[in-house]
């Protein structure tokens, strides 16, 4: 039998046939979701759903604090904000609580960022500053039919769950998001800047 059990019987009697396309995306990273208290989210998503903890931390500049959890061979990242006026607090406030975005992996960004552009979507907050652990850029949600989709480049695979850390850590600010990684407050280095 071909497709589901039918085979041909409901297939119609025509010459066209679907065809693969070859995707620009190397892989779908994680699907991110806003909410105000990470720590409300715990009983759900490690809990019930039997979620193993990657990694997590705060990143100071932005204002968030996140953890990425994964469940089965799917990973999400869930972000609250650190402070009333983080980007973060002005998105749920204007939104509610769920989804923000989705992060996909690609080969090359600058290319695909010129892909995007001859097709007529427009990408914003660009980052390809020296950061050779992480670059991205995000299409807008105007131009990505109501979705926020960030696209990144980067080596590191992001799927090797941290030794150390734990979800009582991450909530009580214990670790930091510093160039593409996160470390323990107790390790930062002298020139670590906030």
């Amino acid at each position: 039998m071909s497709w589901r059990t039918l085979g041909e019987a409901g297939l119609p009697d025509l010459v066209s046939n679907n065809y693969l396309n070859t995707p620009l995306i190397d892989r779908v990273d994680h699907l991110a979701i806003a909410v105000n208290s990470i720590a409300e989210t715990v009983p759900l998503f490690r809990d019930a759903l039997g979620g193993t903890l990657m990694y997590g931390g705060d990143d100071r500049n932005l204002g968030i604090r996140s953890v990425v959890y994964k469940l089965a061979n799917f990973k999400i990242e869930i972000l609250e904000p650190l402070s009333s006026d983080s980007y973060l607090a002005d998105f749920i406030e204007k939104h509610g609580e769920g989804f923000h975005h989705i992060t996909m992996a690609v080969n090359d960004v600058q290319k695909t960022i010129t892909d995007l552009g001859n097709s007529g979507f427009e990408v914003v907050d660009t980052d390809l500053s020296s950061r050779e652990l992480w670059k991205e850029t995000f299409i807008r949600p105007s131009s990505g039919f109501g979705c926020l989709i960030q696209i990144v480049e980067t080596p590191i695979s992001w799927d090797e769950q941290h030794p150390k850390m734990t979800i009582d850590q991450v909530l009580n600010g214990e670790w930091l998001w510093w160039q593409s990684q996160t470390w323990h407050e107790t390790k930062l280095p002298k020139d670590y800047p906030f």
